[in-house]
């Protein structure tokens, strides 16, 4: 015989689920009938409830207040209702605002919390909220342009350079806060905080924002907001710091003669400057201007602008743009005297080629030279040297030029001005008259 296996009836299995559900159904009823009749109502409170903050269609908001520096608020509330409607109540189920109704105008007010179902149709009573009130700050909210600060206090420079004062991007901000605080606003600051030693330029990243009124009094941060800014760029120059010692250059000097024995003096010898060239050495010596030594006289003087003399990008920190240059004549016992010379004792220096040439003056009288008593009460008419320099002529003709006139001392000079007048020919037209 074939063995007949058993097997369970689907029908059975189909069964048993459909009488759990049927349970199911009748112990919801049997809830709902006891909820009517045995427990119709209850009390239940809900803990967390958010505080909306909001002035829209109230006083406040015709009057174009709003609310300033409100956090996020939360609220206990106690409601009663039927078991069935709120048994299962949570913070998202109510509603919680403030009544502004009473707001008119800035200030601060206390003002009432209201709680509502957020289900119109459920039956709910508010038996409690805890706070019940709030302090609400109602201000005219503006906007206002300011220019700002960069502040880097705890920036420095290396040994021989220095910080330039630094400059900020964006320069400007807009702030937004209540009018009558913008009114207080009389400074912005943005400080870096970073702790740097410097000895190159570098750009640094800041967000610190602050505000002072006019008596340089911090105010509170929180009341402003900045629009479409959060972060600024300070940008930090570093210069190299020198020395710089300042000289006169004397011109038109004869052969032979020193210089240095001048006995000038410059109101100021030396400055202090700043470059940005950071190679730069620590001194320097700079040449303020020149002076021809036929100007050299007694009771003279002469003012050189120092900034001029200066690099493109250097500055000068001594604050001190001219400098005047005077002789010391009477301290070093320099006296003058008074010489003449025969016309023909003038050298004419490169003459030119083919040409003869005659000097028509026959002497030069009041030559004055200045120098150490000493050297010139040794110079006697027959030590004096003149010459007249021809390269820059080459035509024939007459012609007035100056004449350089110096001795064999390297300390003494001419300081007066002499001219004499010149014949020049062509030497062959010279000669046939000769032979004629």
């Amino acid at each position: 015989m074939e063995k007949v296996e058993n097997k369970k009836s689907p029908k059975k299995h189909g069964a048993d689920f459909g009488l759990r559900i049927l349970a199911i159904i009748i112990a919801i009823i049997i809830w709902f009938i006891l909820s009517i009749t045995e427990y119709p109502t209850i009390n239940k409170t809900i803990t967390n409830v958010p505080v909306v903050f909001s002035t829209e269609n109230n006083a406040a908001s015709e009057k174009g207040l709003q609310i300033r520096g409100y956090k996020d608020i939360t609220v206990d509330v106690e409601i009663k209702g039927m078991n069935y409607e709120i048994g299962s109540y949570s913070a998202n189920d109510l509603v919680a605002t403030i009544n502004a109704d009473s707001v008119t105008k800035e200030g601060t007010y206390p003002l009432e919390i209201t709680v509502k179902s957020a289900h119109s149709s459920d039956r709910v009573t508010v038996v409690s909220v805890k706070p019940d009130t709030i302090e609400v700050d109602f201000v005219h909210i503006a906007q206002n342009v300011f220019a700002v600060t960069p502040s880097i206090p705890n920036v420095s420079a290396e040994s021989g350079f220095t910080l330039r004062s630094p400059t900020i991007s964006p320069s400007e901000v807009i702030v937004e806060g209540a009018e009558s605080d913008l009114k207080k606003v009389a400074r912005v600051e943005v400080r870096a905080e970073d702790d740097l030693t410097l000895s190159e330029s570098k750009n640094i990243e800041a967000e610190r924002v602050i505000f002072y009124d006019s008596e340089n009094n911090e105010l509170d941060r929180s009341k402003f907001t900045l629009v479409d800014t959060k972060r600024f760029d300070i940008s930090v120059d570093v210069y190299k710091k020198k020395t710089v010692d300042l000289k006169v250059d004397f011109t038109d000097c004869p052969p032979g003669f020193d210089a240095r024995t001048i006995p000038y003096k410059l109101s100021e010898s030396q400055i202090k400057v700043i470059t940005p060239k950071l190679d730069d050495s620590d001194y320097q010596t700079l040449s303020i201007g020149s002076v021809s030594l036929a100007d050299i006289i007694p009771g003279k003087s002469y003012t050189f602008n120092v900034d001029q003399k200066l690099s493109a990008g250097e500055i000068n920190q001594s604050g001190i743009s001219d400098v005047v240059l005077t002789f010391e004549f009477d301290k070093n016992d320099y006296i003058r005297k008074e010489f003449t010379i025969q016309g023909s004792a003038i050298k004419i220096l490169n003459p030119p080629d083919n040409k003869s040439v005659s000097v028509e003056t026959r002497q030069l009288r009041s030559v004055i030279l200045i120098g150490p008593r000493e050297d010139i009460e040794k110079i006697t008419d027959a030590d004096l040297v003149a010459t007249v320099d021809l390269s820059d002529f080459a035509s024939v003709g007459s012609v007035t030029r100056s004449v350089t006139v110096y001795s064999s001392s390297s300390r003494v000079w001419c300081i007066s001005k002499h001219e004499v007048q010149i014949e020049i020919a062509d030497k062959s037209s010279d000669s046939s008259q000769s032979n004629s």
